[in-house]
């Protein structure tokens, strides 16, 4: 029976530029990382993929973690029963071994690019390289511009919000959840992210983490309703009780809480807002924030919500095209690289690697 593929990202497009949370991709108990180094089209997606499509086909689960720009490409391989990991460890998500030789190591791709080809087109490739940089840094700006309105549209909605009924609400759950737990020492939090802001728009992968889950709960509301708050309270409750979690960010505010993931209760709260709105049907339980807002103050700061609101969807879809602007140059890049790269060379290597990652599994046993 093959294996299930949970989709997510380990790093993400925002205000603040490239945002990573690549050191949560695997524990620092891991047994073995692979850092794949090599420049575009050298096919270190294909490589990471390819090996996660055989061990699928052998009955292990996999996380595909997938590129913030370009979804249809993979940054990182993880195959949990075994702790091992295969990363992109390039641009702009650089990764270098923290502890060489015993537990990281370095496949060098690169070693199988015709370099004098590569040199021939150097003016080409330092060019469109500068360009790509430059429709990045413009969709920075979009979201740093998106993020500010965004901003302004929580704060409006602030006004109207009752903290005590919000606090009551983050209370009522946080007592559902954990009256019966009662494990003992300090829980770990994984931080990840479940959606991106990418080049074939926003991209959402919550579903495939949270299928095997008996309990989800969907979160609902306007900005600034306190779900971000509510799901604090909720993480940091259960790490001090003891639970590992999982928590995935936002890519506006990749410090703010989207969703949170508890596998030790099969639990997932889910955060439901545009452009990633999930279905309420099939959920356990579904809290309306909008409850928590006084509707009089609402409806006389709605000339401030509907301009926030129009103004920030007109920035962050600008972002977007920036972003889209990027992949295809991105894609003309990969054509400086691709037709000077011995491909029969990396298929031996990944060979190699795919056959010592199942030594290691025997070894396991």
């Amino acid at each position: 029976m093959a294996g299930k593929i949970k989709h997510m990202f380990a790093g993400g497009n925002t205000p603040q530029g490239f945002f990573s949370y690549y050191d949560y991709i695997i524990p620092i108990d891991a047994v073995r990382i692979f850092l794949l180094k090599g420049g575009p089209g050298t096919g270190k997606s294909t490589f990471i993929k390819k090996i996660g499509q055989e061990m699928l086909e052998r009955g292990f689960s996999v996380e595909y973690h997938h590129c913030s720009s370009d979804p249809n490409s993979l940054d990182a391989l993880v195959i949990p029963v075994l702790s091992i990991a295969l990363i992109d460890g390039t641009a702009p998500h650089i990764v270098d071994p923290k502890h060489p030789g015993c537990v990281d190591e370095i496949l060098n791709l690169g070693e199988y690019w015709n370099e004098s080809n590569l040199v021939n087109n150097k003016s080409s490739i330092l060019a469109c390289t500068k360009e790509i940089s430059k429709y990045f840094q413009r969709a920075y700006r979009m979201l740093r511009a998106a993020k500010a309105v965004y901003d302004d549209w929580e704060a409006a909605n602030n006004e109207a919000l009752n903290y005590k009924l919000a606090n009551q609400k983050a209370a009522d759950l946080i007592e559902k959840l954990f009256t019966n737990v009662n494990t003992v020492g300090h829980g770990k939090n994984r931080k990840l992210f479940a959606s991106a802001i990418t080049a074939a728009g926003p991209v959402n992968y919550i579903d495939s983490i949270v299928i095997d889950l008996s309990s989800r709960c969907v979160l609902t509301g306007s900005p600034g309703t306190g779900k971000a708050t509510l799901l604090a309270k909720v993480a940091d409750t259960a790490i001090a009780k003891g639970l590992d979690i999982e928590t995935y960010h936002c890519p506006l505010d990749p410090l703010k809480v989207e969703h949170v993931i508890i596998p030790a209760l099969s639990t997932a709260l889910i955060t439901s807002v545009p452009p990633h709105n999930q279905p309420t049907y099939g959920a356990t339980a579904v809290i309306d924030m909008n409850d928590c807002l006084d509707q009089q103050i609402i409806h006389h700061l709605e000339p401030v919500t509907d301009y926030d609101r129009t103004a920030f969807w007109e920035l962050f879809s600008k972002a977007g095209m920036y972003i889209k602007d990027a992949k295809k140059l991105q894609d003309q890049l990969e054509t400086y690289y691709a037709p000077n790269i011995n491909f029969n060379g990396a298929d031996t290597l990944r060979d190699k690697t795919l056959a010592r990652i199942l030594t290691m599994q025997q070894n396991n046993k």
